[in-house]
């Protein structure tokens, strides 16, 4: 038998090179391991992804001015501080708050449908009130049912036609003082427990607080300790009427906290991208049937748990057309690119700062109940406000200057003092029944727009830019204002009043 010595040297460094080459096995070997894992983890993940899209619950009031939403009333010190809504306060603390949010037209029904399309009302086609959407115009409820969403409307309609918005509705649409709300929570409840395993875009419209303000506490509001908004008028009548107001506000402020509740009950509110907004201004004058900020301005507030970050506020400008595509993005889906809006979700992440440059009005008065031909258009950028009354010729009516042949209501009121020598009270009437062409405001001093800075010469070439803008917008939208505001009609529901 031979026996074969090694040299010590020579053994170490051998045993040395085997182990290093073992390390480097298992190394290789935990690496593959390791990416295979995170592969599969991955790929589980994306699947999870795909089958988990958020839930869009959409809670929008009616006729409710941006301020007496109490975030937004507390966030400013020209607001009034009057509104009571503790649970629109907890909601605002949860998610983004908007301080520059914008419907393009002051109106129920035009509102709605550019909400809804993600088109401005010129280019849908519901422009006038009481209109009806182009046919083939797609809406939310298309894009999100191709995205396998079951997708619902409960609450206030005013939309049309049935082709456009194929909703299906569930709840009830209530109109007075019955029932815990103006939408029917069972019916809400019932829609979003139905099926867990599928997603759930649901638009809650309430009926509040939309005159003539019949529902709510009224003993939590006293008349003679309101704030009144400088642009309006002080009388102890119209105090009076704004007791019913806030008690509607207050209202809806407990009907969005039911909502709440049913979205905690049915353990969806985590994987739910809940908005709430505020329509447009309530039915007092220099608020809806306008371009001012008090009629297009409104709340506009966003939760997505641990997605978006809690007690945020941005001053990124917005307009309602932007909500479809932003949603639809944010369900992992493609925005259609022949829509006005574009999508703010990288707002909502916190990546960016500004959205748009400017925002747009378009008003229709013919149509309305009481009205007659005046087309307004506006343009507004972070600062300024540019307002073109098309046929300023005209007396302005609608349903509010209709009081003064009735002899009721604000502007009636408003008009009696007037005529006892109360100079703010006659400016006031003044300007809303007969408007200059031009209106120019610095929207950041002048929030409220109360001083018209239009004949101002060092004001011209901003004025103009803005109109340049204004023109060029209305432009891409096929506006050629007076005479679309003639053709108004063709665009009217069953029900019209055209002069």
């Amino acid at each position: 038998m031979t026996i074969v010595v090694y040299d010590d040297f020579i053994f170490r460094h051998v045993l040395r090179d085997c182990m290093n080459l073992l390390v480097r096995i298992t190394l290789i070997s935990l690496a593959v391991l390791f990416s295979a894992v995170c592969a599969a983890q991955s790929e589980t993940s994306h699947k999870n992804l795909k089958q988990s899209p958020p839930n869009v619950v959409l809670f929008l009031s009616d006729d409710t001015n941006w301020f007496d939403i109490e975030p937004y009333d507390r966030l400013y010190d020209y607001t009034p501080h009057n509104a009571i809504t503790p649970n629109l306060m907890k909601f605002a603390q949860q998610g983004m708050l908007f301080t520059s949010a914008f419907t393009s037209t002051a109106l129920c029904s035009p509102t709605r449908q550019q909400l809804y399309t993600g088109l401005f009302p010129v280019r849908n086609g519901a422009y006038p009130q009481h209109s009806v959407a182009d046919k083939g115009t797609k809406s939310v409820v298309h894009y999100f049912s191709d995205l396998g969403y079951r997708v619902a409307l409960a609450g206030k309609r005013h939309i049309a036609p049935a082709s456009v918005y194929p909703f299906e509705f569930v709840g009830e649409d209530i109109r007075g003082t019955e029932g815990t709300t103006t939408f029917g929570l069972e019916g809400v409840e019932e829609f979003i427990k139905r099926d867990k395993n599928q997603p759930f875009f649901l638009i809650i419209a309430s009926n509040n607080s939309h005159g003539p303000w019949t529902r709510g506490d009224r003993s939590l509001y006293d008349a003679d300790k309101l704030n009144i908004p400088p642009f309006l008028v002080d009388s102890p009548e119209f105090r009076k009427s704004m007791v019913n107001y806030y008690a509607e506000i207050t209202d809806l402020d407990t009907e969005f906290g039911l909502v709440d509740d049913v979205l905690i009950r049915n353990k969806v509110q985590k994987n739910t991208i809940t908005i709430f907004t505020s329509e447009q201004g309530s039915g007092m004058p220099f608020a809806k049937f306008t371009t001012y900020d008090a009629g297009l301005k409104t709340a506009f507030m966003v939760r997505w748990p641990d997605k978006i970050a809690a007690g945020s506020i941005t001053n990124a400008m917005v307009q309602y057309v932007d909500v479809v595509p932003t949603l639809i993005e944010a369900a992992q889906g493609k925005a259609p690119n022949n829509i006005d809006g574009k999508s703010f979700l990288s707002i909502l992440q916190g990546s960016q700062k500004e959205h748009r440059e400017y925002t747009y009005g378009v008003h229709t008065t013919r149509n309305l109940l009481a009205g007659n031909d005046y087309p307004i258009r506006s343009v507004r950028s972070k600062r300024y406000k540019l307002i073109l009354n098309l046929m300023h010729e005209s007396e302005f009516n609608n349903l509010t200057t209709l009081g003064l042949k009735k002899k009721q209501g604000t502007l009636w009121e408003w008009q009696q003092l007037a005529k006892k020598g109360e100079q703010w009270a006659r400016a006031r009437v003044d300007l809303y029944l007969r408007r200059p062409a031009v209106e120019f405001y610095d929207v950041i001093n002048d929030p409220f727009e109360t001083k018209n800075l239009a004949e101002q010469k060092k004001y011209q070439p901003i004025i103009e830019e803005h109109r340049n803008e204004l023109a060029r917008w209305m432009k891409q939208q096929g506006d050629l204002g007076i005479k679309t505001e003639l053709e108004a009609c063709r665009h009217a529901a069953s029900f019209k009043a055209c002069p």
